[in-house]
């Protein structure tokens, strides 16, 4: 792995290069505006898009963007920490279950 420079995002461990500035640090379009609790969930799943990542990064050393790729990757790491619905069908419950009967004396 290279070394990381000032070029990079200012999350720890981050492998994008820093675009956006806040405070006097530069965040990739991923960390940019992201709950800073969820910075080493959306690092690790950068690191698992690893071949997304070194060609948007490519794409920025060229000083060229790729905004198609770059906006997949924020599609990807937005949904970090959101409560997700699951499917259910019309059926709320057993509707053929035995009665309880409990084990207690009474």
């Amino acid at each position: 792995m290279t070394e990381p420079t000032s070029d990079f995002c200012a999350a720890y461990g981050c492998p994008m290069l820093g675009v956006y500035g806040f405070s006097g640090k530069w965040y990739c379009c991923c960390h940019f505006n992201a709950n800073p609790a969820l910075n080493d969930a959306i690092t690790a799943e950068l690191h698992r898009m690893k071949s997304v990542v070194d060609r948007v990064v490519l794409a920025r050393r060229e000083h060229r963007a790729d905004a198609q790729l770059e906006n997949s990757l924020v599609l990807i790491t937005r949904e970090i920490g959101q409560q997700q619905t699951i499917p259910t069908s019309n059926v709320t419950g057993p509707t053929h279950a035995a009665p309880h009967f409990s084990e207690t004396d009474a």
